[in-house]
């Protein structure tokens, strides 16, 4: 099988469909730091990093959807001339209705581009009436369990688009559709999209960790991937103000000045580091607390004149722990931590330890559940949250992510790992362990305040 020159058109049809694809080249002007995608005619992996605000999603979208416009002729060991097209799978680990999210996005950024009269939109496909070229919106993740197989058994798949891929826990699920992408006769690619999270990734233990670089962005090293097969495209808010609110500018200035580090990870985009003997491994990022967890209830530790009261809502779904940080402040005093937790209505897990306000908080008739520190030893406890499958952090619990890169064994004199943990960095884990061993597992003494549950059992 062999192409036939690219300029060689047997049909005034196919030179027309060249010419729409050339007129929609000038509609969205993308930053010339994503002309690669359009140039590059060699790398199988395109990683495409940034931090919040970078535009990473709209200019990949727009690739995308000129994909589609892209039409190879070759001629088959017969002699007859087929012609190939763009079969696209963009892929979520998590998408509940493509209907009435990501296809509506698309289709979006398809009228800006003008295209839209050549595109046709069903429930989870977007498909090129010119071409035939077809976009196929699926979730690995489903109420039915993962859908890894089925996805790899699409015929014809020329590209993968491994969208919000800090989602993303398992590289074997990852390279089992990649490496179903071998389409002869028209470029394959795999296209990774995501705001990069820490080393703990597979993303980065697989293309950055032995082979990259670092690049300066707004005075932040970052580590930008050399890796032989990888073309890794970088940006950050600085490449897109001219689509940035004042607000979002300003935010962004501010945690420059107030907290730099958080303002590498989050806005520069630079991967964080995770310590060496962390104690939570199995974890990554999702962009919400899912509306379909079970269990759900507020894990909260208290804190002292220096140490912040944390407070972490949690919840189960398909044996993963949800996670998603509500407060952590330093110096939190009765009176607004109880408006804090009546705002939630949610029932409370709390160190058994602050009997006396735990009591005050229950007078407002709040549901708290002191946990039974006699029952599970702080390891034991480790040990119950590491039981479950995954845990899912939201994007925006920025201290619980730390404390997660953070939180780490103790050693003895040796240097050598002990069944220890090293007391700091826990504040909120603490708080998802007390949830954990209480909710969870019953280990909790008689509530205090609002209606005791039906199904209370101290164990």
């Amino acid at each position: 099988m062999k192409s036939v020159f690219a300029g060689n058109f047997e049909s005034f049809s196919e030179l027309i469909l060249r010419i729409v694809y050339f007129i929609a080249l000038q509609m969205i002007i993308n930053h010339p730091i994503y002309h690669p995608l359009y140039t590059d005619k060699e790398k199988f992996v395109i990683l495409i990093t940034g931090g919040r605000g970078s535009g990473k999603s709209f200019a990949t979208s727009a690739f995308i959807e000129r994909l589609t416009f892209e039409l190879n002729k070759v001629i088959d060991d017969a002699g007859e001339v087929q012609k190939i097209v763009h079969n696209i799978l963009y892929a979520r680990y998590t998408m509940t209705s493509a209907a009435i999210s990501v296809i509506p996005e698309f289709m979006e950024k398809v009228e800006i581009d003008g295209t839209a009269k050549y595109f046709h939109a069903t429930k989870q496909d977007v498909i090129n009436r010119m071409t035939g070229a077809r976009i196929m919106f699926r979730g690995i993740k489903t109420s039915s369990g993962n859908q890894t197989a089925k996805l790899k058994s699409i015929h014809g798949l020329t590209t993968f688009v491994c969208d919000e891929a800090e989602e993303w826990t398992s590289e074997q699920e990852y390279d089992t559709i990649m490496f179903s992408i071998r389409q002869k006769g028209i470029q394959n690619r795999v296209i990774i999209i995501m705001n990069p999270t820490d080393n703990n990734h597979f993303i980065y233990r697989k293309y950055i960790e032995k082979t990259f670089k670092e690049v300066m962005f707004d005075g932040v090293p970052v580590q930008i991937s050399t890796h032989p097969n990888v073309l890794h495209i970088h940006t950050t808010y600085l490449d897109n103000v001219e689509n940035l609110s004042e607000q979002f500018i300003n935010e962004a200035r501010t945690m420059k000045e107030k907290d730099p580090k958080k303002y590498a990870h989050v806005f520069m985009g630079r991967w964080d580091d995770v310590k060496e003997g962390a104690i939570y491994k199995n974890w990554s990022i999702v962009n919400e607390f899912p509306a379909q967890c079970r269990e759900v209830a507020l894990g909260l530790d208290f804190g002292y004149s220096t140490a912040p009261t944390a407070c972490v809502k949690c919840g189960v779904m398909n044996n993963d722990l949800y996670l998603d940080e509500q407060f952590y402040e330093v110096g939190l005093n009765l009176t607004p931590l109880r408006e804090k937790l009546s705002n939630r209505g949610l029932t409370v897990y709390a160190d058994s330890a602050a009997d006396v306000l735990i009591r005050e908080i229950a007078n407002d008739g709040l549901m708290v559940y002191p946990i039974d520190k006699s029952a599970l030893t702080v390891v034991a406890g480790i040990e119950k949250v590491k039981d479950f499958d995954h845990i899912y952090v939201t994007k925006r619990s920025y201290n619980l992510q730390y404390e997660l890169r953070n939180y780490v064994w103790d050693k003895d004199r040796n240097g050598n790992y002990i069944n220890q943990p090293v007391k700091e960095n826990d504040h909120l884990l603490d708080a998802a362990r007390y949830y954990v061993t209480g909710c969870i597992f019953g280990n909790v003494l008689p509530p205090l305040g609002g209606q005791v549950k039906e199904d209370f059992v101290v164990f």
